[in-house]
Formats: C-alpha cells, sequence, structure tokens
C-alpha cells in the first residue's frame, strides 16, 4: 500500500481505491459481481436504453466495473474518467475489447472539461461523499448531461445506524492509530480463515463443534469482504457518512431535475457474510435496515429537464 499521509484526501483516495480495484480486477468472480450491479432494470430505464448512447463514467475507478457493463448493455461510447494516470493500465485491460467505443481520461470532478450537455447517461457511484465540495462536483455532473439524460449518484448516507456508527469509530482508530492501520492494511483472507479455525479449536476443548458450524462460519469471509473492510476504513473522506438523503435529493432539484428517484436492489453474487444482509439493501426502510443502517446507502437518479414533458423510467421503484 502506498506510504500514509494524513492530507491530500483526494488523492489518497485514489491510491487506496487503486488497490482494492486492482485486487478486484485480479478475482474474477469478484470482478463480474460488480458488473452484474449495472443493469436498466436497476436504473429503471427501458429495455435496450443504453443502445447507441453515449455514457460518462465518473470516477470510474482502476478497474473501470460498470465502464464494462455499460458497453455490453451497448453503449456507443463511454468515457471513463478518474483523478491521475496510474488506474488507466487496469482499466484498459477491461476495456480493450471494446476498442474506439471506450476512452479514457484524466478528470477532477470539480471542474470537468467535457462539453456541456455531452452524454446521454453520467454514472458517479461512490465519489461525492470522497471529494470536497459535492454540490459543486454535482453541479459538473449535471452540467454534461443532456437534456432529457440521465444523471445517476450514489453516496454513503447518514452515521446513525449501529453498523456505520461502528464503522467511523474503527475510521477514526484508523487514522489515530499506526498499529491498528498496519492491522487493517495487512488484512488477508488468510488472516480471517485462521481466527476462525483458533476460535473454533478454543471452543472444542470445552465443547464439541460440529463440521457444520465451521462450514457456516469459514463460509462468511471471502476476499470479497476483505475489499469491503479496507473500502469502508481506508478510504478517506471530507464528509465522513453523513450525506443525508434530503440533501443529495437537493442537488438534483437545485438545478431543475425531474423525475429524481431513489433506488434500491437486492444484491446477488455475495458470497459472505453480506449475502445476509442483502434483504437489509433491498428493503432499506425497513426497522431492522434503519437500525443497522440509517439513510444507508442512498442511490439516486435524475432525469434532466427537456423544456417539454417527458416519460418518466418506470421499472424502478418509487420513493
Amino acid at each position: 500500500m502506498a506510504e500514509y499521509r494524513p492530507f491530500n484526501l483526494e488523492d489518497r483516495t485514489r491510491e487506496v481505491f487503486d488497490a482494492h480495484h486492482r485486487a478486484q480486477a485480479a478475482n474474477e468472480r469478484i470482478f463480474r459481481r460488480l458488473v452484474s450491479l449495472v443493469s436498466e432494470e436497476y436504473f429503471g430505464v427501458d429495455a435496450g436504453y443504453f443502445e447507441g448512447r453515449s455514457v460518462a463514467d465518473v470516477g470510474c475507478g482502476s478497474n473501470a466495473n460498470a465502464s464494462v457493463a455499460f458497453l455490453q448493455l451497448g453503449a456507443a461510447h463511454v468515457h471513463s474518467v478518474d483523478l491521475g494516470v496510474e488506474w488507466m493500465d487496469c482499466a484498459t485491460e477491461r476495456l480493450a475489447p471494446f476498442g474506439s467505443r471506450s476512452t479514457l481520461g484524466t478528470e477532477d470532478v470539480h471542474r470537468l472539461t467535457m462539453a456541456t450537455g455531452s452524454f446521454d447517461f453520467v454514472h458517479c457511484a461512490g465519489v461525492l461523499h470522497h471529494v470536497r465540495d459535492p454540490t459543486t462536483g454535482f453541479g459538473e455532473l449535471a452540467r454534461v448531461t443532456r437534456p432529457g439524460g440521465y444523471t445517476y449518484i450514489s453516496v454513503m448516507g447518514t452515521c446513525d445506524g449501529v453498523i456505520y456508527r461502528v464503522i467511523n469509530g474503527l475510521r477514526d482508530r484508523y487514522e489515530a492509530d499506526p498499529s491498528f492501520r498496519t492491522a487493517v492494511d495487512g488484512l488477508t483472507i488468510d488472516h480471517l480463515r485462521t481466527a476462525i479455525s483458533w476460535l473454533l479449536d478454543s471452543k472444542e476443548r470445552h465443547e464439541p463443534s460440529t463440521q457444520a458450524e465451521r462450514d457456516v462460519l469459514l463460509s462468511l469471509v471471502d476476499e470479497d469482504l476483505v475489499l469491503t473492510i479496507k473500502d469502508r476504513l481506508q478510504a478517506p473522506t471530507y464528509h465522513g457518512f453523513a450525506i443525508v438523503e434530503s440533501l443529495a435529493r437537493s442537488w438534483f432539484t437545485a438545478v431543475g431535475y425531474q423525475d429524481v428517484r431513489r433506488l434500491t436492489r437486492y444484491v446477488y453474487g455475495l458470497e459472505n457474510v453480506r449475502r445476509f444482509l442483502a434483504p437489509l439493501y433491498l428493503e432499506y426502510t425497513h426497522p431492522l435496515a434503519r437500525l443497522l443502517f440509517g439513510d444507508g446507502y442512498v442511490q439516486l437518479i435524475g432525469r434532466q429537464p427537456t423544456g417539454d414533458q417527458t416519460t418518466p423510467c418506470t421499472s424502478a421503484e418509487q420513493t
């Protein structure tokens, strides 16, 4: 991992995610799961919507998994952008099969260089809570979205759920405690499996354990979970996990967006403890989901006004 530095949060975030994304790209199962998260059904657009469209994937990440998905869905052109250039070799490897339909660029969401109104669909997942001025960042996403086009964002919501309160406490410790930081940075799947085996072996000295117990506990951890833990603890943010849904919605409404909707889904393909949380990701208003996650992972999509009455996309949940 890159040398720890306390400042320059955007660059530190890019370094942290570069390591995570390269590990995801190297694991075909994880990469396929990430690509599957992008679908017409999820965004609530008609089947075939992306065919022939232009898409900007802002904050695409080193493995550009969403960009791959949009191209597989038939996008005519996907422009994948992120800070710096160090990530481009990894993204290029994944995007090379799509030829000239894929282009890469260096961009800062605070000041995008793309032309106004140049994309049918602008995608910005998990970025705005890591930037200095998310309102300005959203304004730039809106600017490059064509009239009648869609802008999608996702941000970490409020930290008032139990799990997010724990995560934020661990993030604070990661920043303040070098020994804890070293432990997190060096965490591997082997460490988790060894810890589980030790736990069960210790238990067996006092009472029997079953093979079923061992199998279940070991099934709760995998490489995907290790990367999720590191994602939540290592990447710095200016705002913590504290962006309420109403604030994120206000970014859309302030610039005249129509049909602003919160999206939700059941996350398929998880093969660790998070598979038991997948129902709560879908039913984010359930009391148990609110208890554990608060506002949760806020995923919003809105449509740029066209000057006339437009037909909203229909298949996603209206909230």
